[in-house]
């Protein structure tokens, strides 16, 4: 089983230069690379990979241009163009955006994929010192959580914000898997997702919206306007910018700690098997008048949450139609009300006289799952 765990480190001057090192190799490899796959494509229609770029990177590496990329660790490298190749596939799979050049103005990140060893203070200190490759003394990490001693480290990824703070993402492979139980599908909470409530389950219990991005509006637009005033490239320039940077990264975290919060709440609940339905965000956003709140939202990431989260419980996490008249069907005799506005919050069956919440609604799905 795989677990994976973001500590924050304090590098030394000497460690900050050798992370910009590597930092900045990566993302020219992955530049290099991301460019080489597009003219090929361009002048002869092929579709290139990470192991016919590997060869060519190979080649670059005992070339004199091309010599300082022995500098940094060759694996990282390998890992930059491999990240390629897995923007490339779920781009053909539809599952995001065409591969796009990286900036150093924007997150920097490189990958270790093995030699890692990591050491915890003996006296229960919650820091400890970090080995990789390349880098010749140990990197002071914050160890805030218990790491099981048995755990082998599979690889870790350094990460610096824009906010010029660093991280490490550790992946730790752990004995045993996780938990194995028989799911009574008749034991289930059904979920919509929605902006005044950020989301109501079934039972009745509420949620409400967290919305950030509100909170921090007034502040982030006069930093913008401050941004805006400054002499590009000067040093208040520089220190404008920073500060717009930490706000973001402020509605970043509060946010993530929220869904962190909610989704371990809801996953422990007593139910066995959770329903949360399918939404077309990208097409929700073209509404120009509720855009900035479904952007707050962060309804991907609460179900992307969940399902990890659900899963080591053992229990399990599905979908409904994106489509699926939920709201609009009687939990209780399967009546469908057409004509059901927005506006509409509550409504009773003419069939058999239940009165909805539209928005606490177990979907209609069970009978089929069985």
């Amino acid at each position: 089983m795989l677990k994976t765990y973001k500590f924050r480190i304090y590098p030394t001057n000497e460690q900050i230069e050798k992370f910009s090192q590597h930092f900045g190799h990566t993302r020219f490899v992955y530049n290099l690379f991301l460019e080489f796959a597009n003219k090929a494509y361009k002048n002869t229609k092929t579709y290139t990979n990470y192991y016919m770029w590997a060869k060519v990177l190979t080649v670059l590496k005992k070339t004199e241009k091309y010599r300082w990329l022995n500098d940094v660790n060759s694996q990282s490298l390998q890992q930059s163009i491999k990240d390629l190749e897995s923007g490339f596939k779920r781009f053909f799979k539809k599952q995001s955006k065409y591969p796009k050049f990286k900036k150093k103005s924007s997150r920097q990140s490189f990958r270790v994929p093995q030699h890692i060893q990591l050491y915890e203070n003996e006296n229960n200190d919650k820091y400890g010192i970090l080995f990789v490759p390349k880098f010749k003394e140990g990197i002071k990490v914050r160890v805030h959580r218990k790491i099981d001693p048995n755990a082998k480290i599979k690889n870790c990824t350094f990460i610096k914000t824009s906010t010029g703070k660093y991280f490490v993402s550790m992946t730790f492979e752990v004995e045993g898997s996780y938990l194995e139980r028989d799911i009574d599908y008749e034991n289930a909470i059904g979920m919509d997702m929605g902006l005044k409530d950020f989301v109501v389950l079934s039972d009745g219990t509420k949620y409400p919206a967290l919305k950030v991005l509100s909170k921090y509006e007034r502040k982030l637009k006069h930093a913008y306007k401050k941004f805006s005033s400054k002499e590009k490239g000067s040093k208040n320039w520089d220190k404008a910018k920073l500060e717009v940077a930490r706000i973001h990264e402020k509605i970043k975290n509060t946010r993530e700690d929220f869904l962190h919060k909610l989704t371990k709440e809801i996953s422990e609940n007593q139910a066995d098997f959770f329903i949360v339905e399918t939404l077309n965000i990208r097409g929700m956003l073209k509404n120009h008048h509720l855009a900035k709140s479904i952007s707050d939202s962060g309804w991907y990431q609460f179900k992307t949450f969940l399902k990890y989260k659900a899963e080591r419980l053992g229990k399990k996490v599905i979908e409904i139609g994106m489509f699926e008249p939920s709201s609009k069907t009687c939990s209780v005799c399967g009546y469908k009300k057409e004509g059901l506005k927005l506006s509409d919050r509550e409504w009773i069956c003419p069939e058999c006289g239940t009165k909805h919440d539209r928005d606490i609604t177990l979907p209609l799905i069970l009978g089929s799952l069985d």
